[in-house]
């Protein structure tokens, strides 16, 4: 583990620390901690919901046998544009310079 690596988690932790006896000050000992748990299960639940291990991350990387062909059309009519326009291109700089065309 690098000494950034160290220094980031130990910079976290004193942050969390203060602020948890700062809030611990103010409103007394349990709220803080609710909220802290709180927060906690819901970052966890968020992971397990929408990580990239998760079942909808699996079921959203899938591709469709329509959703391939639909892409690959997409592809070759964008390829095909730009081709249109070099060609465009290269007719006009044809003009310009009194080439033939």
């Amino acid at each position: 583990m690098t000494f950034t690596r160290i220094a980031l988690r130990a910079g976290i932790l004193f942050v969390v620390a203060f602020m948890l006896l700062v809030a611990v000050g103010i409103h007394g000992a349990l709220t803080p901690v609710i909220a802290l748990l709180a927060l906690g299960g819901l970052i966890a639940c968020g992971n397990l919901l929408y990580g990239k291990n998760s079942h909808g991350a699996t079921a959203k990387a899938r591709v469709r046998p329509a959703q391939e062909a639909q892409n690959r059309a997409i592809d070759e009519a964008q390829q095909r544009a730009r081709q249109e326009r070099a060609q465009l291109r290269r007719q006009r700089r044809q003009r310009r310079e009194g080439g033939p065309g």
